[in-house]
């Protein structure tokens, strides 16, 4: 059957996958990188078989990255955490709050919103990587693409928010995010074109702990050192850092344009269709994954939520105080994330995801109680507690349950992506209306605590069908053997 990327894998009598290789290697030395002209292993002389090309199975082990190696190609995620977990929290919050003062909770939906549609890019951006014959590589013309338009975007973005253009802002927060998907499929398909199935759970928890440090980073740099209008010089800075560092990391062998499969818009539109019957086990990883994010979308009101119901000495500094509190929450999800691999081998990875979603529902119980700020930060740091262990197994158990899609494994991924997108889109297209329509207060710019009760619920709900929908998911569900 066919992997990420085109590699073959073969089952054995414990029904465990095995990489093989993905393409040939060079002749100096045997590796799982190689290029793909050559069908020939010059270490073993087997013959590498991939999607147009026929042969005999190459049984030569997959080469393993070092750690350094691995680390450094998972240097992205530390990008894609800081912008992720600094926009939803501090800056989408400010920046609504700055420009459209009067309906800053709608709005602030309408960010997360356009944050999601433009996740829709992921699968087509996998389509064409999976078939681009760039001299480059199949994924790093995405990557370094999309993170030369995302730092063009976020200068642009820097001018809107200083002239008070809202609407401006709001199309250029688009175009940045849509770029930052692009790379973010690039890199995703990467990881997983370069890292055998038996380090894939260490990778991913070098990804999850990355991604974790990123937001830490990014919340005490705009939480405390520095206003929000240093954030877009903080974005360009580690554009300019982490790039070069996944760059020189990567080994992405060109594509042979010989074996490239012919085109087809049809493959294109079939890219956003997902169901049980083609997918299998991906589905109901994807359906979990969109009530996840349905879930997280709750976090960005945080800091609307301590301005109108803390008492005073903490309302005046609620920005403080949520950075505090997501900082508290990232470092425990980033050292949740680095044990996490280890106990998701031990019990399986659907039963970490279930306690992930256990722990995620009742700290929004727990929110519905107003709790004073020493119980806010205790629920703060469950919160991350039980995100660590998510994001540590999810892209395991994603490539884990990738359908035998030939090498189409990056759109698949991406596809994966899109319910990223559905959960930001769909969470927030409840929340804030909700919490404008109950938390309404006449000739006050405060919401009603009612209406924090009200999407504190929405996220019990979501974090209950993030696992519900790995009931039907048959692998993960035990140890590894």
């Amino acid at each position: 059957t066919k992997g990420v990327g085109g590699a073959v894998f073969k089952s054995s009598s414990m029904e465990q996958r095995e990489l093989l290789l993905p393409y040939p290697p060079p002749p100096a030395a045997h590796n799982s990188y190689g290029s793909s002209n050559d069908t020939i292993c010059s270490a073993c002389g087997g013959g590498v078989k991939d999607s147009n090309v026929s042969g005999r199975r190459c049984e030569c082990p997959p080469e393993h990255p070092s750690l350094l190696r691995v680390v450094c190609l998972n240097a992205h995620a530390f990008n894609y955490g800081l912008f992720y977990a600094s926009v939803g929290v501090l800056l989408f919050p400010e920046e609504a709050l700055r420009m459209f003062p009067e309906q800053h909770a709608v709005f602030l939906a309408v960010m997360l919103m356009l944050a999601g549609i433009s996740q829709l890019i992921a699968p087509v951006a996998g389509y064409f990587s999976d078939r681009c014959t760039s001299k480059h590589g199949r994924r790093i013309p995405f990557l370094v693409g999309g993170n030369v338009v995302l730092l063009v975007m976020v200068g642009l973005l820097y001018v809107a928010r200083s002239l008070l253009l809202g609407w401006a802002y709001l199309v250029l927060l688009f175009f940045a995010i849509l770029a930052l998907n692009v790379a973010y499929t690039g890199f995703t398909g990467l990881v997983s074109d370069m890292i055998p199935q038996d380090q894939m759970g260490t990778a991913s928890g070098i990804m999850g702990g990355l991604t974790a440090l990123g937001a830490v980073v990014g919340l005490v740099s705009l939480g405390f050192a520095f206003p929000v209008s240093h954030a877009y010089a903080i974005y360009t800075i580690a554009l300019i850092v982490t790039t070069p560092l996944t760059y020189w990391a990567a080994r992405d062998p060109p594509l042979d344009p010989s074996t490239v499969r012919r085109f087809d818009w049809a493959e294109v539109e079939h890219a956003y269709y997902i169901s049980p019957s083609t997918h299998g086990d991906f589905f109901w990883v994807f359906l979990s994954r969109t009530f996840y994010y349905m879930a997280v979308s709750v976090q960005i009101y945080i800091l609307y939520y301590l301005k109108d119901t803390m008492p005073e000495e903490i309302a005046v500094h609620a920005k403080s105080y949520t950075a505090l509190l997501c900082i508290l929450s990232q470092a425990a999800s980033g050292i949740t994330s680095v044990m996490a691999p280890s106990l998701a081998e031990v019990i399986g990875r659907k039963p970490a995801i279930y306690f992930s979603c256990c722990v995620m529902a009742f700290v929004y119980i727990g929110y519905c109680l107003s709790p004073p700020w020493d119980y806010v930060v205790v629920l703060g740091i469950c919160y991350g507690i039980g995100n660590g262990v998510y994001i540590s197994v999810d892209y395991a158990l994603a490539c884990e349950c990738l359908p035998d899609s030939g090498s189409d494994g990056a759109k698949d991924l991406a596809l994966w992506g899109v319910a990223a997108f559905l959960g930001t889109m769909f969470g927030p297209c409840v929340t804030g209306p909700l919490l404008a329509w109950l938390g309404h207060e006449d000739n006050s710019d405060h919401y009603a605590f009612i209406g924090y009760v009200a999407i504190m619920l929405c996220g019990v709900v979501y974090s209950v069908g993030c696992g519900l929908a790995l009931f039907n998911v048959t692998r993960g569900g035990v140890a590894a053997k």
